[in-house]
C-alpha cells in the first residue's frame, strides 16, 4: 500500500526544531511496515529527517500549501492519504483526491460550532473524510459529543516512542526536568517557581524549551529573565531530539506540568520510557499516557497548583526509595503499553481498515 502524509504547513519536519506532531509521524514512518512505500509532504525545512521520502513544499497561505500537495498526490496517486491535524485540510484533499480514502489523525481536540445549524454543516463538511485516528478517546469522545453519527469512522491510536532509544542512563543525577514548548499555559512559570520555593540542596532544573514562533522566543527571553546567574537552574533552546534523550535519560524527576489539556502528551510517555519519576497534570489525555505510574495534580488556579506541584517535587527528591519506585513502573507501563513497535503495529491495522469501504 503506498501511502501519503501530509503534515500541517506549521511543522517542522526536522531534528532541529521538532514539534510532537513531526516526531509522531516520523516514529510511525520509521516503524511502519508501509515505510518504503509512504512519502510525507510538509512545509520546507532546512535539514529534514534523514531516511524519509519527504517531498517539501513552499507556500504563504493554507490554500496554497493544499493545492502543491494536492498537485504532488495528483503527480503521485497514493493508496491511502493521512492528514495530521487540519480537519480542513483533510476535507479538502478528500475533494481533490477522490476516490482515494483520506484519514484525519487528530492530536488535539477540535473546536466545535455552537449553533446547531452550524454544527451540522461543520459535520456535513467531515462527510467526506474516510475515517478519523485519534491519539487518545479523551479526544475521541470529545469529537463524538458533536458528531456522533461518525462513530464508526473513529479510532484510537497512542502516540509511542522507541524504548530502544528513549531509555534511563545507567547514573541519574539529582535533576528535575521539563522538556516542552515555551509557552506559559505548558506551565513552565508554575513550575520555576515551585522549584524555587523548596529550595532542595544539590538538585539542579534543566528547563528543555523548544521555541519557533515569535511569542515562544519573547516568553523564552522572559523566562531567562527570571533566572539568576547562581541559581541552579539551566534553560535549553530547540534541542536535538538525541540531546532531549540524553538530559531525560539522567534527569531523575520530570515535571510537566501543563494548564492545557492535553492531547495525549508525548513529552509525559518519553520522561517515563527514560525513568524519570513524573509529574503531570491529570487532565485532557495525560491519565491515558501516564496510567497509574506517575503523580498526576489536578488541574486547577494556577496558584493551587504551584503548592500541589512544590509539595509532589518536595516529597519525591525526600524520598529515594518512592522515587525510585515510581521511576521503574513508568518504565514499564511504557515498555509493556506504548513502545513503539506495538503501537505502529496497531497504525498499521487502522489504515489496512482504510482501505474497505466507506461505513457510513
Amino acid at each position: 500500500m503506498k501511502v501519503a502524509v501530509i503534515l500541517p504547513r506549521g511543522m517542522v519536519f526536522s531534528p532541529k526544531g521538532a514539534t510532537s506532531i513531526d516526531l509522531v509521524a516520523h516514529d510511525l514512518y520509521q516503524a511502519s511496515r508501509y515505510k518504503e512505500s509512504t512519502y510525507v509532504i510538509g512545509a520546507g525545512v532546512r535539514e529534514p529527517f534523514d531516511g524519509v521520502d519527504f517531498r517539501p513544499v513552499e507556500a504563504e497561505s493554507q490554500a496554497e500549501f493544499i493545492r502543491k500537495a494536492a498537485g504532488i498526490l495528483k503527480s503521485d496517486l497514493p493508496d491511502l492519504v493521512v492528514v495530521h491535524q487540519h480537519p480542513e485540510s483533510a476535507a479538502a484533499i478528500s475533494r481533490f483526491c477522490a476516490p482515494v480514502p483520506v484519514v484525519l489523525h487528530r492530536h488535539g481536540l477540535m473546536r466545535h460550532k455552537r449553533g446547531w445549524l452550524s454544527r451540522w454543516r461543520k459535520g456535513r463538511s467531515l462527510k467526506p473524510i474516510h475515517g478519523f485516528i485519534f491519539v487518545s478517546d479523551f479526544i475521541r469522545q470529545g469529537f463524538l459529543r458533536a458528531y456522533p453519527h461518525l462513530e464508526p469512522k473513529t479510532s484510537v491510536v497512542f502516540n509511542g516512542v522507541d524504548c530502544r532509544e528513549w531509555r534511563p542512563l545507567e547514573r541519574k543525577n539529582q535533576t528535575v526536568i521539563y522538556v516542552g514548548r515555551a509557552r506559559e499555559d505548558k506551565g513552565v512559570d508554575i513550575l520555576l517557581d515551585a522549584f524555587k520555593d523548596i529550595r532542595q540542596p544539590g538538585w539542579h532544573l534543566d528547563l528543555v524549551l523548544g521555541v519557533q514562533t515569535d511569542a515562544e522566543r519573547a516568553y523564552f527571553q522572559r523566562i531567562g529573565a527570571k533566572v539568576a546567574p547562581d541559581e541552579p537552574i539551566s534553560i535549553f533552546r530547540n534541542l536535538t531530539s538525541s540531546e532531549v534523550k540524553g538530559r531525560l535519560g539522567q534527569a531523575a524527576i520530570a515535571a510537566l506540568p501543563s494548564i492545557v489539556e492535553e492531547g495525549f502528551p508525548r513529552a509525559v510517555v518519553e520522561a517515563m520510557a527514560c525513568g524519570c519519576a513524573t509529574i503531570a497534570t491529570a487532565s485532557g489525555g495525560t491519565p491515558e499516557a501516564a496510567g497509574t505510574c506517575a503523580i498526576l495534580l489536578p488541574r486547577s488556579e494556577a496558584e493551587t497548583t504551584g503548592e500541589n506541584l512544590a509539595a509532589a517535587l518536595r516529597g519525591l527528591i525526600n524520598d529515594e526509595q518512592k522515587r525510585m519506585a515510581l521511576s521503574e513502573a513508568a518504565r514499564r507501563h511504557v515498555l509493556s503499553t506504548l513502545d513503539l513497535a506495538a503501537v505502529a503495529a496497531a497504525y498499521d491495522a487502522c489504515l489496512d481498515r482504510q482501505l474497505e469501504p466507506d461505513p457510513l
